[in-house]
């Protein structure tokens, strides 16, 4: 059984930069989610306790702060694997082709952002998938919890539901549901 691409879905817009309504939106990314994993439905309890009375600007505020100020907390994933290697710019290359073969329009973000990511996921094959997930999305989300935990950051929680995901995928890739 392949993880539900509105999972997928409902991550990466979790992870991408909040616009007005976001707070709104974000309990209904979250349900869905919480639908598919109960580790990542926990994971993500205290995000949505600290959304409660958060205006737009300052979700939108706490983004920036979080994700485009910090290398080490940046959304990049290829930059946590490959730093600036040639490799990096090999993996643009590949995702911008995903985004593409996959009809997701690339945006402002550049195409290995977590954003992307979890929108390719959504829609690749399971061996694409898989590749994409053990190669690149597991290791980068790690290394950005990481970051988050130590400033004891309120985006850690979403960042420890899309492990949470990203590990359920891989189990049941390999044969091995999680119930």
């Amino acid at each position: 059984m392949k993880t539900d691409g509105k999972v997928y879905d409902a991550l990466s817009k979790l992870v991408t930069y909040p616009r007005p309504g976001f707070g709104e939106a974000a309990e209904e990314w979250i349900a869905v989610v919480a639908n598919a994993s109960e580790v990542a439905k926990e994971a993500l309890q205290p995000f949505t306790e600290f959304l409660k009375g958060k205006s737009d600007e300052e979700m939108e505020e706490l983004f920036a702060r979080t994700f485009d100020n910090s290398a080490s907390a940046a959304l990049e994933t290829g930059w946590h694997v490959f730093g600036e290697a040639y490799e990096r710019g090999g993996f643009l290359v590949k995702m911008r082709e995903l985004l593409r073969e996959n009809e997701i329009t690339e945006g402002s973000e550049l195409p290995d952002h977590l954003c992307h990511v979890m929108a390719v996921l959504a829609r690749c094959d399971d061996v694409i998938a898989s590749e994409l997930s053990q190669n690149v999305a597991i290791p980068a989300v790690k290394k950005i919890c990481v970051s988050l935990a130590a400033n004891d950051n309120p985006y850690e929680p979403v960042l420890d539901a899309v492990l949470a995901v990203l590990n359920m995928h891989v189990q049941e890739t390999n044969g091995n549901p999680q119930s």
